[in-house]
């Protein structure tokens, strides 16, 4: 074969996007990835694009939007935002976060709830609760991102190996990357970008030296209501948990695309048993919306997460050949592929600078 220009490892949403933008700025590309495209958090992972809360972050997820836009190949954004309503029977403590919300990031129109207007807006939510809208949050199928953006990189020459793992990455003198190992045969490329979510580490660091990722399980139930919420629904405090250091491992959302609602949030340190996992998810879901304690079936899914030390991605070059595009933790979707671009940017060498020092992944060289 062929030595592709760049090797990018991982078929989910941002090594998609990655191969898709590389391929059309004229490189030649090759995409490896050991199970289906979307196998992981980018297909089970609840599907929606919302704002970040990160300044650090706030482009990427513009840019994300802008290139969704563009999409296409079966992919379809929703025109407008359902609304995020953040959730809690302590009024003070959510009228704080609505008031630092509206200073740090106006965009959001931070709206405050309660009582009948409450009721007005989400009819179907528990008693005793307040609310605070926020103007973001476009639910869509979780996987649907990912295989458009394959078809596309497939559409502009990129090469999908899809069935096909890589064992390892080819080293030579002074440990550049050359290339990969796959089906047990060296493959020579010019680069090769692992986005291989959790499991990247493992990839570029064999000898456990580079460990800035770590699997976060969550747990989706997958419900179908009635009457499903007109909002992303979510518990406050849901941001804080997707962190390192947020202390708390479950917390109360909804996102509802295509008729179904995928209930959450968890994020955990070992890969649970989801359909043991789910009543539990469910049981605190009603306190929040009733509903959720008279389903009467569900499908429960898990996936791993990965997660940054500091919550956020992880792009660019970490050693000679050898960069890097993971570390997405719950925001895959709605970092995707902004985080893609900067990444192909930085390889076509479109742009000076293109990654901004606090997601480039050589912040965790050392």
């Amino acid at each position: 074969m062929t030595a592709p220009d760049v090797a990018v490892v991982g078929g989910g949403i941002v090594g998609c996007a990655l191969a898709a933008l590389l391929a059309e700025g004229g490189a030649a590309v090759r995409l490896y990835e050991r199970e289906a495209i979307a196998a992981a958090a980018s297909g089970r992972n609840s599907g929606v694009l919302q704002h970040p809360l990160d300044e650090a972050l706030v482009p990427v997820y513009e840019a994300s939007l802008e290139l969704y836009r563009t999409l296409d190949h079966g992919f379809a954004l929703p025109a407008e935002p359902a609304g995020v309503l953040l959730l809690s029977e302590d009024g003070a403590g959510l009228e704080a976060g609505r008031a630092e919300v509206a200073a740090r990031f106006p965009e959001l129109a931070p709206e405050w709830l309660e009582g009948a207007a409450l009721a007005a807006a989400e009819p179907g939510l528990g008693p005793g609760l307040f609310g605070c809208r926020q103007a973001t949050g476009r639910p869509v199928p979780p996987a649907a991102a990912a295989h458009a953006w394959a078809r596309r990189a497939q559409e502009a020459g990129a090469q999908l190996r899809v069935g096909t793992g890589v064992d390892a990455l080819e080293r030579a003198g002074g440990d550049r990357v050359t290339g990969v190992v796959a089906g047990g045969h060296a493959e020579p490329a010019g680069d090769v970008v692992v986005a291989a979510g959790p499991w990247t580490p493992a990839l570029v660091a064999p000898d456990g030296s580079w460990r800035p990722i770590a699997p976060s399980w969550g747990v989706n139930v997958e419900v179908r209501l009635a009457e499903p919420p007109r909002h992303v629904l979510e518990q406050a405090g849901v941001e804080a948990i997707a962190r390192p250091e947020g202390g708390v491992d479950s917390i109360f959302s909804i996102v509802t695309a295509g008729g179904v609602s995928a209930v959450g949030s968890t994020f955990l340190p070992g890969e649970p048993d989801a359909p043991a996992h789910a009543p539990r998810l469910l049981e605190r879901g009603a306190r929040y919306l009733p509903a959720l304690g008279r389903v009467e079936g569900f499908a429960a899914r898990a996936c791993p997460r990965p997660q940054s030390r500091d919550g956020r991605p992880l792009l660019g070059r970490v050693a000679a050949g050898l960069h890097v595009a993971s570390g997405h933790g719950p925001w895959g979707i709605s970092l995707g592929p902004g985080s893609a671009q900067l990444v192909a940017d930085a390889l076509l060498g479109r742009r000076s600078g293109a990654i901004p020092p606090e997601l480039a992944a050589a912040r965790f060289t050392a």
